[in-house]
């Protein structure tokens, strides 16, 4: 309602509609020059100039030693679902809360080492996101002087800065509207944040399924070869299955591009049948014990015996039968 009345514009929007004469600001101090690269482009047609000193060599700070954890990254995401708080009216990504902790844990550990001061951002457009990694947070990192960790909406964070943004955009249904993190006006705040490092957390299919900026977004990163998976990373890796484990949506995981088979050493193929006959199991014991021998066939395990049986009666193609917990299931190699 407020919104519909025009209470949703800032000071300096009302101020511009009554023709207040305004001076415009074209210099940029606060970030380095690949992350302001986007937001000058598709904000400010480049008028926005990188100021001396975010120019110098020295502003580059490479925290983490990956080329995921440049100056700038979109980290794409695949195994996540969106939920909902208990209200049912803000979201929020488990997946992407668990790789944002992880990514602060390796911060940590570098900074033990440092000592040097580093203040990190996590922002999310949702509410219900940023209760969910503030409650994954606790009260860890508070003792530590030099390390700084502030979890807050992107409204919330409006006007400030820190060394390194996580950005987590939680949306995972290619399906559902995006008309919430579609506003230019909270996306050009959650984008220029950042001083030396912005690393935004999303799922690229839903996130360019609209024509938005999003949407150019992830082809601009992917564009200046800043697009990365999340998977690359093995800490991250391990962090989305042990979460989708936790969460009991194995499921998810059943598809070649999953977390668990995209780099493996055998192509996984599932069946409409099989797909059926695994979302029968009741038991979450049985669902792991067979996602895990699939694991260690795609890596290439093999045990000592096999049981051999024709796929069809008219087929030569030869099946090789692996039971768990007494229910068969079969592989196919040539």
């Amino acid at each position: 309602v407020s919104l519909g009345v025009g209470y949703g514009r800032s000071l300096f929007e009302r101020l511009d509609l009554l023709n207040y004469p305004n001076h415009f600001l074209n210099m940029q101090y606060r970030m380095h020059p690949a992350i302001s690269s986007f937001p000058n482009s598709q904000f400010y047609l480049n008028q926005i100039l990188d100021g001396p000193n975010v120019m110098s060599k020295n502003y580059r700070k490479n925290y983490l030693p990956a080329p995921m954890f440049g100056p700038y990254a979109f980290i794409n995401i695949v195994g996540g679902r969106e939920g909902f708080d208990d209200a049912g009216r803000s979201r929020k990504n488990m997946v992407e809360v668990a790789v944002a902790i992880k990514i602060i844990r390796k911060c940590f550990k570098v900074w033990l080492d440092s000592k040097e001061k580093l203040s990190i951002g996590v922002v999310s457009p949702y509410a219900a996101q940023v209760v969910a990694i503030q409650d994954a947070l606790g009260q860890k990192y508070d003792r530590y002087d030099g390390f700084d960790i502030k979890v807050k909406t992107i409204d919330g964070f409006q006007g400030g800065e820190q060394d390194i943004i996580i950005l987590s955009t939680v949306r995972a249904n290619a399906s559902a509207s995006l008309k919430f993190i579609s506003n230019h006006q909270r996306t050009n705040v959650s984008l220029t944040r950042a001083r030396h490092n912005l690393w935004i957390l999303g799922n690229e299919k839903t996130l360019v399924s609209l024509d938005n900026v999003w949407k150019d977004l992830v082809l601009d990163a992917k564009k200046r070869q800043c697009f990365f998976d999340a998977d690359e990373d093995k800490d991250l890796a391990k962090s989305i299955l042990d979460t989708k484990k936790e969460l009991n949506q194995l499921d998810d995981l059943l598809n070649a591009d999953s977390v668990i088979f995209k780099n493996s050493m055998w192509k996984v193929l599932f069946s409409d049948n099989f797909f059926k006959s695994f979302k029968r199991l009741r038991s979450e014991q049985k669902k792991k014990s067979i996602i895990g021998l699939l694991y260690k066939l795609s890596s290439g395990w093999r045990p000592k015996r096999i049981e051999v049986d024709l796929h069809c009666g008219s087929s030569s193609q030869m099946l090789k039968q692996f039971k768990v917990e007494g229910y068969p299931k079969s592989s196919e190699e040539s």
